[in-house]
């Protein structure tokens, strides 16, 4: 009799040790999950956001030790602040390593999905959204463009082209990166896959006008007479006899508008301990536009945008069934395992158990924070000579949000200037980086 009633001491200190136990596991695994995105991530968003681009970019430099799970994160937040501070050079060294990785990315660890059937896909490596993916080789081009590097950036479009291949619907209204890669294209002076890429856009776009200005010329460039008049009813006679006069001179502006969605978690409880947690995007408005207000220009020019906050959507919904298959499977493993801890340990030490599995069921919310809500390609024919444009930021309702003074150049007959710019602007350092060209070997 004594020595069972030692044994049921024993075996009640046991479950207090047990379910402590797991209560600490609990904690650290939640503070783990909060604490994931590294302080210096965060402050690196928040310093970009509060418009210090010379601030964010000084969190995140020197960084070699960040976790694994975040480094696709790492490389594009850093990428982009650079390709804020114009430091286009560091900024290819940050989009192509997150592309390398993207790649590795595709051979799929066993071991990795398996451990999050039972804890979150926060402990797995951030793979990006579809659309993430994509825009890694947009902002490649943009960079490679701004360095004059054509044949690099052509190299980048191609890639994003297999992109739209194997997500053509998700990616479909992906406008502006689309009318990117018809540009490298035509940069290169191949007009044929221009023309081809820029045709179906021109098919996929409910406002055609802009784009059918520069079909139009590209047709004419190759003597496509038979396409004409797909084109003619959207421009003025005024337009069609510009287009055929015009010489290659010209104005390129790559413009990020506002913020992107960010992702925020949603949360379904079932009494008395089962939680179900996934991502989505904040309902913030990224529907943006923009249009040239300069009226003494030799043409309208073409303006292509996209809402950033559109195909984020797109491509979070895409997962959307892989996701729940994956979340009703992990809420049965756990339930499974607190069944059989309570078998073995007690009702308590099960009760524990689904306490720290209830807990650390969170939505995996990381996302890149530092994309645009809009992202819009304008190019603009100019006349030699000197020259100051204003851009007008415009919502979905078409009421204008604000103007983009660019600084005044002067552009020589023939020439190309690219030029990026971001509304809201950002304070830049008092000695920004040096634009430099890539060696093109």
């Amino acid at each position: 009799m004594f020595l069972s009633k030692r044994s049921t001491l024993n075996r009640a200190g046991s479950d207090q040790r047990f379910c402590l136990l797991f209560l600490a596991v609990a904690l650290f695994l939640s503070l783990g999950v909060g604490g994931c995105a590294s302080q210096k991530l965060r402050d690196a968003r928040d310093e970009f956001h509060a418009g210090n681009v010379a601030g964010a970019n000084q969190a995140l430099a020197g960084m070699d030790d960040y976790p694994t799970r975040d480094r696709l994160l790492y490389h594009m937040e850093r990428g982009t602040i650079l390709f804020n501070l114009a430091a286009y050079e560091e900024s290819v060294q940050e989009f192509l390593a997150a592309s390398k990785l993207i790649t590795e990315q595709e051979v799929i660890s066993i071991s990795r999905q398996t451990g999050s059937i039972v804890t979150s896909e926060w402990f797995t490596e951030y793979k990006g959204e579809y659309s993430e993916r994509l825009w890694v080789h947009s902002y490649l081009m943009m960079n490679f463009l701004l360095l004059d590097q054509y044949e690099a950036a052509l190299v980048e479009a191609k890639q994003a082209l297999k992109l739209f291949a194997v997500f053509p619907d998700v990616l479909r209204k992906e406008y502006a990166a689309r009318a990117l890669i018809g540009s490298c294209y035509e940069f290169l002076l191949d007009y044929d896959d221009a023309y081809i890429e820029f045709k179906k856009l021109f098919d996929d776009m409910p406002q055609k006008k802009n784009l059918a200005r520069h079909l139009y010329g590209l047709a004419w460039r190759l003597g496509y007479k038979d396409d004409f008049g797909v084109y003619t009813p959207y421009l003025s006679a005024a337009d069609m006899e510009k287009v055929q006069k015009a010489d290659s001179t010209e104005l390129i502006v790559f413009v990020e508008i506002g913020r992107a969605p960010v992702k925020v978690a949603s949360n379904i409880i079932v009494p008395p301990s089962i939680r179900f947690s996934w991502p989505k995007y904040t309902s913030s408005p990224t529907d943006y536009g923009m249009r040239v207000k300069n009226r003494d220009l030799e043409a309208t020019g073409m303006t292509v945008s996209t809402d950033m906050g559109a195909l984020l959507r797109s491509s979070l919904s895409a997962r959307a069934e892989i996701m729940i298959v994956k979340e009703a499977a992990r809420v049965g493993v756990k339930e499974v395992i607190a069944q059989a801890v309570g078998r073995e340990n007690g009702e308590l030490a099960g009760a524990a158990v689904r306490l720290l599995f209830f807990l650390t069921e969170e939505a995996d919310t990381r996302g890149w924070e530092t994309l645009p809500g809009g992202l819009a390609l304008v190019r603009i024919p100019l006349l030699p000579g000197k020259h100051r444009i204003e851009l007008d930021v415009f919502g979905g309702a078409g009421g204008s949000l604000g103007n983009i003074i660019l600084p005044e150049f002067e552009i020589q007959k023939g020439q190309k200037i690219f030029k990026s710019v971001r509304w809201p602007v950002r304070k830049m350092p008092n000695n920004p980086p040096e634009k430099k060209k890539m060696d093109p070997q």
